[in-house]
Parts: C-alpha cells; structure tokens; sequence
C-alpha cells in the first residue's frame, strides 16, 4: 500500500519545515505550497490525500481555499486547518466548509501525527451551508438546546454559526454543544477536541467533564450508563 500524501500549505518558512519533519517520519509522502494560490495549483495537478491548510495567509487564506475546492468537481483532499490559538470562530467555519479536524498553533509533532492519523482513518463530513439567524448569544445557546433535543442538527449547526460569529470569548456551555453536534455527525474525535476545550474555558464545568467520560467509557468498555449532557439539566 502507498504511503499517504499529504500538502502542507502555510507560509511560514519554520512551519512548513517542522510539520514536514513530523509527518515524513511516520511515512508519508509530504509536499508543500506557501500560500493558497499554490495549494489549489498544486491540488489541481495531483490531489493529496490530505490538505493540512494554515487559515491565515495572505493572498488566498484558508478559508477560500475551502470554498474554492468546494466548487471542484473533481476529488478533494480530506482537509486538517491550521488556526491561530482560540480562533474557535475560524475553525468552526472551516469545519462547516469540508474540513475534518481543526489545530491551534503552536502544534506539537505528536500532536499533528495524531489527528493526521485520525483523519485518514475516518469518512469525511460534509461542507454545510452557512445562514445566518437572529438572537443573543445566550439566547442562540438555549435555540441550539432545543434543536439538539429534538435531533435537528441542521438547525443546531446553523445557530452554533451564528453563536460563533457574536462572541470573541466562548464559554464552556459553545464548547460543550460544539462536541455534542459533532457526535452526532459521528467525528469523535472533533467531539472530544471540543469537551476538551470546554473543560479547559471552565475546568468545573461538569457537563464537559461528564460527557468527555462517557466518550471514554464507549471507547474502552462498549457502553456507558451516562447520557449526554447539554448542560442545562439542572434547570428542568
């Protein structure tokens, strides 16, 4: 079987450099762009197997990346993004756009290998449209509990947009129903990645605490006693 290939666009020289390392030493076939006009050059003549795409870059960022490969009908590469540290706005963006699984910089080697591995492993979601929808934050927050609670997650994924787009700060209550919508399309580890941010904006928040665990306790045992939590059972 041929190594998987793989194209690291970013422009940052060091960057580029220290996740070629990482990546060529598990055996993947790497190849790089500095920007995304050469990315989508490059993917044109030889499509990867995975994109692993920095949202901020001049020229063509990240995020038109997506769009423009969207709008291929030829095959597209499963996407890793890149993101400054809490662009949670950009990430959720990104991931509505196609991609698989999102970074925050700095990124650890092991870290990197592991999400590239876990990518590879898993089918692709599918790019969802964004619209645009009234509220508060905290009243989107409680829209998007009702939706989840009545498994519209189509709906639940537009508010969860429209929360992102109104908040720099998130809380752990976006974090934790970020992960539950994203167990619902089925991408675990997305899932975690998000109760993991939720217990790191809020370590006493126990929604997060108590849904990462039941994460662990299917993935270990089969099964688990616990359900999801969206956090505002005390109230009901």
């Amino acid at each position: 079987m041929r190594p998987a290939s793989i194209l690291i666009t970013d422009d940052e020289r060091n960057i580029r450099l220290m996740l070629r390392t990482a990546l060529e030493s598990e055996g993947y076939t790497v190849r790089d762009a500095v920007n995304g006009v050469e990315a989508l050059i490059s993917i044109e003549k030889e499509t990867p197997d995975l994109l692993l795409l920095d949202l901020n870059m001049p020229l063509v960022d990240g995020i038109e990346v997506l769009e423009r490969l969207n709008q291929l009908d030829t095959a597209k590469p499963r996407v890793v993004v890149l993101t400054a540290y809490g662009s949670i706005e950009a990430a959720v963006k990104a991931v509505r756009l196609g991609a698989a699984d999102f970074l925050e910089k700095p990124i650890s080697p092991d870290e990197l290998r592991q999400a590239v591995r876990g990518v590879l492993e898993e089918p692709k979601l599918s790019p969802s449209k964004i619209t645009k929808v009234p509220g508060t934050y905290e009243r989107v927050l409680d829209q998007i509990r009702t939706a989840m609670r009545l498994a519209e997650y189509d709906d639940a994924e537009t508010l969860l947009s429209k929360a992102a787009e109104q908040r720099d700060q998130h809380v752990a209550e976006y974090y934790n129903l970020l992960g539950i919508l994203y167990e619902a399309q089925r991408s675990v580890r997305l899932a975690r990645r998000c109760y993991g941010k939720a217990i790191k904006a809020d370590p006493h928040y126990e929604p997060a605490q108590l849904n990462m665990r039941r994460l662990y306790e299917l993935k270990t045992f089969g099964r688990t006693q616990q359900r999801v939590l969206l956090g505002d059972e005390k109230q009901r």
